[in-house]
């Protein structure tokens, strides 16, 4: 069995149904890749350093919830003992789906062969762009 197969129950954070207010990111892949990729940035600068503020800054209230400090460190501690540090990652698109915004991108781990997909769902709210979902696969 892959090894992320065993990581994916306790990185899989579901995507919760968004309320009205929500819109998409950008009109183009440009455009969201501007507006996601500084969220990314300090998202996997926050896993990587142990810093649960930076890794959740740009969560919106129900993910913060979904994913508090106790599991931030247990997945963590999974993905650093599985993967490794991060060595790379690159934007392969994007999709609009329920006034959300899909962000794919390839990432590539210091202890994996493997690509692993990171998709990150983002939505507008009022002055903000939020996480509202995020998966390691």
């Amino acid at each position: 069995m892959h090894p992320l197969r065993k990581l994916l129950p306790l990185i899989l954070v579901v995507t919760l149904v968004l309320p009205a207010s929500g819109a998409v990111v950008g009109q183009n892949d440009q455009e969201v890749k501007a507006a996601a990729d500084p969220i990314l940035d300090r998202l996997l600068a926050g896993l990587q350093e142990n810093d649960y503020q930076a890794y959740s800054q740009d969560f919106d209230d129900t993910l913060k919830e979904a994913v508090s400090e106790k599991k931030f460190q247990q997945v963590r501690t999974q993905i650093m003992n599985k993967l490794g540090k991060l060595q790379s990652r690159t934007f392969l698109g994007s999709l609009k789906q329920n006034n959300m915004s899909v962000v794919l991108y390839r990432a590539t781990f210091e202890r994996s062969e493997n690509d692993v997909l990171i998709k990150m769902v983002v939505s507008k709210r009022k002055d903000r762009i939020l996480v509202t979902g995020l998966w390691f696969q």
